[in-house]
């Protein structure tokens, strides 16, 4: 028989949109690598009621529920009280874990209140969870139901689950899995369908749209890990062969890691001119650690001053072509090789709006130019969305143009399906 398991999060801030809810994607993501699958997640308000009714309602439907927020101290922490009316248990001060708390808290030097000793109120029957990094976190048992009652805050749900909640799930769920992200850019959901559509296997697609990439999660369970590991290998390799190109990378890779391994195995450089990307090329770039191996730096020419100065782009081509032109793109590139003498570089030049379009040159018009020693390349795009996205999507095409230059040799290049 398969577990069941429901979600439930607590905390108004969370269902008026202050705050991101990131506790039910992490609880999810590891439920299902236990193979326990999750049927439903509930947002609640910090109110008594709304939570007690919640848990009432979860305990007739649901084999494990998780519950994260509401253990503070602070009046709008109401999930104790929930759990005593929900269910007819009295709250209990549990005294080797107030012991706990005071040692923490004078570890801590922080001042010592009254209502701290709240925290090690617990339902009756409840076994404390371990929390390396905060107060809170048991488990109750009711009837049929395991509740895992967890705190709000992120890391402490993610301390909490690895300490004391997987220890308990391991072996409980059915079979055992292996998943893989696989991470496509230039293809539509509706394309990776059509190209995968006829794989039949023992797996499990899911769909993620990450703009401007999709990512498609496969999952496979099996009766041992082992098993799991290698049916998953058998199918990536079957989906990597379909969607050619298009899939750069897998699991935690980004597209400018995947750039920065190319550049780096083949002993290249790269330097960036960016203009209607304003820096984000190099951003992403450096954000990967070790990036100083390739990356030799960027210069952002947002003014025709900064392009002539800076990248030795000519005054005729602004003034003949404009600053928005191919021919603007390709001496960027150029200039910005030149100026660090990289083995690539790599230049935007466009309008990402909302303001500063023409018929000739719409917002959103991109062009993308890399120069390297005897080939280059400019392309002109034609982007859509708001000023935010448009440049997301010219910095990740630029750096998916400098990928399939470096790959372009490579065994089993395929520019499109």
């Amino acid at each position: 028989m398969v577990l069941t398991a429901e979600i439930l999060i607590v905390g108004t801030e969370i269902l008026e949109g202050k705050t991101c809810d990131r506790n039910s994607k992490f609880l999810r993501s590891q439920l299902k690598n236990l193979g326990i699958s999750v049927k439903r997640i509930t947002v609640l308000r910090d109110d008594l009621e709304e939570v007690k009714e919640a848990l009432q309602r979860a305990k007739g439907r649901s084999q494990l529920v998780f519950v994260t927020g509401g253990l503070g101290v602070t009046p709008d922490d109401v999930t104790r009280e929930a759990i005593s009316k929900a269910f007819g248990i009295r709250l209990v001060k549990n005294e080797a874990l107030l012991q706990k708390i005071k040692e923490k808290f004078k570890e801590y030097h922080l001042p010592w209140e009254e209502a701290d000793e709240r925290f090690a109120l617990l339902p009756e029957g409840a076994e404390v969870l371990p929390n390396p990094l905060g107060l809170c976190g048991f488990k109750l048992s009711v009837d049929d139901t395991e509740f895992f009652f967890l705190p709000g805050v992120p890391e402490e749900v993610e301390a909490v689950f690895k300490e004391g909640v997987f220890p308990y799930l391991k072996g409980k769920g059915r079979g055992f899995v292996a998943k893989k992200t696989l991470k496509c850019f230039g293809l539509t959901e509706g394309r990776i369908l059509e190209l995968i559509s006829d794989i039949k296997g023992p797996f499990e697609v899911s769909y993620l749209p990450v703009f401007p990439e999709v990512h498609l999660e496969l999952t496979v369970k099996a009766g041992s890990q082992r098993e799991a590991e290698e049916i998953l290998k058998h199918y990536q390799s079957i989906f990597a062969e379909r969607l050619g190109l298009f899939l750069f990378g897998t699991d935690l890779e980004t597209m400018e890691s995947v750039v920065g391994k190319l550049l780096k195995a083949r002993g290249l450089t790269l330097s960036t001119a960016e203009s209607c990307t304003g820096g984000l090329i190099a951003h992403r770039l450096t954000e990967v650690p070790g990036s100083s191996e390739y990356f030799l730096g960027g210069i952002v020419s947002y003014s025709n001053q900064s392009k002539m100065r800076d990248l030795f782009v000519s005054q005729r081509t602004l003034e003949e072509q404009g600053p928005v032109s191919r021919e603007c793109a390709l001496e960027m590139a150029q200039g910005v090789r030149k100026r660090f003498m990289s083995s690539l570089g790599l230049a935007t030049t466009g309008i990402a709006g909302p303001t500063g379009g023409t018929e000739e040159t719409p917002v959103g018009t991109v062009f993308i130019a890399w120069s390297a020693e005897g080939e280059e390349e400019v392309k002109r795009y034609r982007f859509f969305g708001n000023r935010s996205q448009i440049k997301l999507m010219a910095s990740e095409v630029a750096l998916d143009r400098i990928r399939r230059f470096l790959l372009r040799n490579s065994s089993g290049y395929k520019e499109a399906p």
